[in-house]
């Protein structure tokens, strides 16, 4: 069951073409880290709530924080959704800016 859940996300996002830059003809799968990255970045809510029961809260959350938050502008009025809807953030702009900023931090003293 969860495999199966885990293909049609995939299939959708291939179809939706979110892998333009990858070598499809070597891609059979991708980690769950990718996977979540994209689903929550180029398809619907109904398809991000198939990530809960499939990877659990836990690691869902930990994706967004270290992949889809700390993206640019492009991206900020989902992260900010997210930030509410899926991880309870109750001033949620402000806690996605305090991620874009200890992002940039930690870029800056590498």
């Amino acid at each position: 069951m969860k495999e199966d859940v885990r293909q049609l996300l995939f299939h959708k996002l291939q179809k939706e073409n979110c892998f333009w830059s990858y070598d499809m003809s070597k891609m059979k799968s991708i980690s769950d880290e990718s996977l979540i990255e994209h689903v929550l970045l180029y398809l619907d809510i109904e398809d991000i709530n198939l990530l809960f029961p499939l990877f659990g809260y836990k690691k869902v959350k930990r994706v967004w924080l270290d992949r889809v938050a700390p993206q640019g502008a492009m991206f900020r009025p989902y992260k900010i959704l997210y930030a509410w809807y899926y991880f309870g953030a109750k001033r949620p702009e402000a806690y996605v800016k305090s991620i874009e900023t200890r992002h940039i931090n930690r870029m800056m003293s590498l």
